[in-house]
């Protein structure tokens, strides 16, 4: 589901692009809050995805910060724009978040902060851009309950995959609250939840790359054996002999399945066989 933030009466929902506006005050609020929790300097450069109607975008403007907001739609954009025509502190740039180049769109990409309702359709490509180095200071987003769910869970759930295991070796993730979904209109079918991502130092960067294509592969057949996966998936395929002391490293059995390995498990499987 493509979600905007927004409120007010001026742009209607486009059903063509899903969207459903962030109306609830008091959520907006708490939001905006999350954003700017802790030292925030005079200036400080923040980041907004998917501006919407404007909702976060007032109450973010209304503060001592400098904000670029990114807007897909050309209507909104175009209101938003107007709008803060005569503000020096807001931005309005009229583009796609997942091709824009991210590390110069505030000037310090490096110390700003990131706050946006996600549109559902895009969330894991956004997560992955925004936790790609070069790395923002913080990262507070509106998602799907359920996709939250499996930004944040451990090994050995349900609901752990590659999304887990990509959030877990680039950043300290925390659920902050959820999101009834009356607090949207249109209202949506689903109920969402605020995470916070906080970017952790690339301690993986030589093989990041690596680091994707094993937990993809390994996820894609989550009910085979790791042994199996290492030495038949298509895009893997490693001698018996390198998978064996590959696993060996990390003392882990050729039967093992993907949701029982750890992120760091994964990790140096994946530096360990690149080499």
């Amino acid at each position: 589901m493509n979600r905007r933030a927004g409120g007010g009466a001026r742009a209607r929902p486009k059903r063509s692009l899903g969207q459903n506006f962030l109306v609830d005050a008091n959520v907006q609020s708490k939001i905006v809050a999350a954003a700017l929790e802790g030292p925030v300097g005079p200036g400080a450069p923040v980041l907004e995805i998917g501006p919407g109607r404007g909702a976060l975008t007032d109450r973010l403007a209304r503060r001592d910060v400098r904000l670029c907001a990114v807007e897909l739609d050309d209507a909104l954009a175009a209101e938003l724009t107007a709008r803060y025509a005569d503000n020096p502190r807001v931005t309005v740039l009229h583009d796609d978040v997942l091709r824009v180049d991210l590390a110069s769109i505030t000037g310090d990409w490096a110390g700003t902060r990131v706050v946006g309702n996600v549109p559902y359709n895009i969330v894991t490509p956004i997560v992955f851009r925004l936790l790609a180095p070069p790395c923002p200071k913080e990262i507070v987003l509106t998602v799907q309950a359920e996709v939250a769910a499996r930004m944040l869970a451990g090994a050995g759930s349900k609901t752990y995959g590659a999304l887990s295991v990509g959030v877990a070796l680039a950043a300290r993730a925390q659920r902050l609250f959820d999101v009834p979904r009356k607090a949207f209109r249109p209202v949506p079918r689903v109920d969402s939840t605020v995470v916070r991502l906080v970017p952790s130092p690339a301690s993986h960067e030589a093989s990041r790359e690596a680091v994707r294509t094993l937990v993809r592969a390994a996820f894609s057949w989550r009910r085979k054996q790791i042994g199996t996966i290492l030495t038949r998936h298509p895009d893997l395929r490693f001698a018996a002999a390198a998978t064996a002391r590959a696993l060996e490293s990390r003392s882990l059995p050729t039967r093992a399945r993907p949701e029982q390995l750890s992120p760091e498990d994964f990790a140096a499987l994946a530096e360990a066989l690149r080499r």
